[in-house]
């Protein structure tokens, strides 16, 4: 047989992702904020693949697509993609140039910065806009709320920018409710002070969090990230969303162990009993943590839960199927999903369920489907 004529092998770990979830999941965001959104693709679309979300999300009527640095959002205008491009934190000078030449929105966080762009935009003779960065509480970047009503007379000054809109960024919208809720008065107090809804056409505060536990007040652009894909950052949310990524992979090996054996590195897991283990081709090479080893984590095989066994390696992880003796080699494995949630694994593995996420490796085949 010609090699030619082989068929290439299915994945051993692939995500699926799908895309009927992810517009129920912005429709809710909708609902929850009653205002337009900025789509937060930042990080390959939490690990869901940027161009193939940003192409996706492109048709549903969005104002803006978020993103962190510009090399995200040249990979979105490569795509074909022509929604607003926002820039959610400061840039540095080298970049400065590439995101005027493509008219990408940029948020001004001190008044060099502002200068610099100016300067750019006039070379170009083109007028960029830019939001006002407010620095509320986050201390990442943004002028502090004293500096706003000097600098906002300076960068008028500046003609070749048009400041279109205000933000600002809440750190502890899921853990603080009383900061967070004096972040929003202190927010709107300062819009107020510079002109509010008459002076910026967009006006922005609240990450996922701020939209599901808190009203909008004055804000008429919402910035949901995480609950787009179908995780609520707020542990007591009403707000029904559904996942939108299941990570998979296959079981390769099917073998009895007797009592007494060790499983995996350093041999922290020694079996009890004769004991039926299945290895399953994914490991943190792939994304699923390291740190899962010895915390209760479990997969799913056929909608039934069976615990991981040992430590997590690089390529391949094993489990206990003594009471599943259906389990067959090449059998689908959920490692989170619809049976395991991501959160579950999150906490178990000691981290968060956007950190899940953007650690899916690039060797984890993305598959889109709308079913």
């Amino acid at each position: 047989m010609a090699i030619q004529s082989i068929k290439a092998s299915p994945p051993r770990a692939w995500a699926e992702v799908n895309l009927n979830a992810l517009v129920a999941n912005l429709q809710a965001a909708r609902s929850a904020a009653g205002c337009a959104l900025m789509a937060v693709l930042k990080a390959g679309a939490y690990g869901h693949g940027l161009e193939e979300m940003a192409r996706f999300l492109s048709t549903q009527d969005l104002a803006f697509m978020g993103v962190a640095n510009v090399g995200e959002a040249r990979r979105i205008r490569n795509a074909g993609v022509d929604t607003p491009i926002y820039l959610l934190g400061a840039t540095w000078a080298a970049e400065r140039e590439e995101i005027v030449a493509n008219g990408w929105t940029p948020c001004i966080s001190s008044l060099d910065e502002a200068q610099q762009f100016n300067s750019i935009a006039d070379r170009m003779d083109k007028r960029l806009k830019v939001h006002l960065a407010v620095d509320t509480g986050m201390g990442r970047g943004g002028f502090v709320a004293a500096q706003c009503r000097e600098v906002l007379p300076l960068l008028d000054q500046l003609g070749h920018l048009e400041i279109d809109g205000i933000g600002s960024h809440l750190p502890s919208a899921d853990e603080d409710e009383a900061f967070t809720r004096r972040q929003f008065a202190t927010f709107e107090d300062i819009v107020h002070e510079l002109g509010g809804r008459e002076r910026f056409r967009w006006i922005h505060l609240s990450n996922s969090a701020g939209m599901l536990g808190y009203r909008q007040g004055l804000c008429n652009l919402a910035r949901p990230g995480l609950m787009l894909y179908g995780v609520s950052p707020m542990p007591h949310s009403d707000v029904f969303l559904q996942h939108v990524m299941t990570l998979k992979s296959r079981v390769t090996l099917v073998r009895w162990l007797p009592e007494g054996h060790g499983v995996s590195y350093g041999r922290q897991f020694v079996t009890t009993r004769p004991t039926r283990v299945a290895t399953v081709g994914i490991g943190y090479g792939d994304g699923y943590p390291r740190h899962l080893n010895g915390m209760g984590a479990e997969v799913a095989i056929s909608g039934r839960r069976f615990p991981l066994i040992g430590r997590v390696t690089m390529d391949q992880i094993m489990v206990d199927v003594t009471d599943g003796p259906q389990v067959v080699e090449g059998d689908e494995v959920e490692l989170f999903g619809g049976v395991i949630p991501v959160a579950e694994i999150a906490k178990k593995a000691d981290t968060i369920a956007w950190e899940i996420f953007t650690g899916i490796t690039p060797r984890v085949m993305r598959c889109y489907m709308e079913a």
